[in-house]
């Protein structure tokens, strides 16, 4: 049984109609998790946001929730739940006037597992973009997906700990979930839309 920690946040600002969500899973470095993982975790989440603000509107804030729960990777049940340090909200501070509401930057999460015959991969969106960020040709430009490559990178340096970020697999029915080691992080080179999945 392998035991995942999630890290979360909510979003709020003018990009959005009703608060967002973002989360990111890891491997804890202490199995079955410890507060000292929630803690490093969360620090290392935020670091991607705080990375990413100065190409974030001014409205947009993350707020982070330090209690980070575990779950069995494997059947998705969960197993327990830490406190730990909250890492402080991290507010947007690019210039420009704000681009649609439904245009957002896209973070891919690669992995080198493949199950049933399909790569694990995983995406955290980045909400706010601003006319800044726009190339002539209506795509992110260069230092848009430089600046935010940069910042998702950050997540693969060792931390305190020794957790590691990952990708859920989520299961089915109960059963067959696994996770996945995260060893890159690119930016797509267009701008991405988050639907709701409600």
């Amino acid at each position: 049984m392998a035991v995942i920690l999630r890290t979360a946040a909510i979003l709020t600002g003018a990009a959005f109609s009703e608060p967002g969500f973002t989360s990111m899973w890891w491997l804890p470095g202490t199995v079955g998790g410890s507060t000292a993982d929630a803690s490093d975790c969360l620090a290392r989440f935020r670091a991607v946001w705080d990375g990413s603000k100065a190409l974030i509107e001014p409205s947009v804030s993350v707020d982070f929730d330090p209690i980070c729960v575990c779950v069995d990777a494997a059947t998705g049940a969960l197993t327990a739940a830490f406190a730990g340090t909250d890492p402080g909200t991290v507010v947007g501070t690019a210039t420009g006037d704000t681009l649609p509401r439904q245009t957002q930057g896209l973070v891919r999460w690669a992995t080198s597992t493949v199950v049933a015959g399909r790569r694990v991969r995983g995406r955290l969106f980045i909400p706010g973009p601003t006319e800044n960020s726009n190339s002539v040709s209506g795509a992110p430009s260069s230092t848009y997906q430089s600046t935010i490559a940069t910042a998702a990178a950050t997540v693969l340096a060792a931390g305190a700990t020794g957790s590691v970020p990952v990708v859920w697999h989520r299961p089915q029915s109960g059963g067959g979930g696994s996770s996945a080691n995260i060893t890159a992080a690119s930016v797509a080179p267009s701008w991405s839309v988050l639907r709701s999945r409600r």
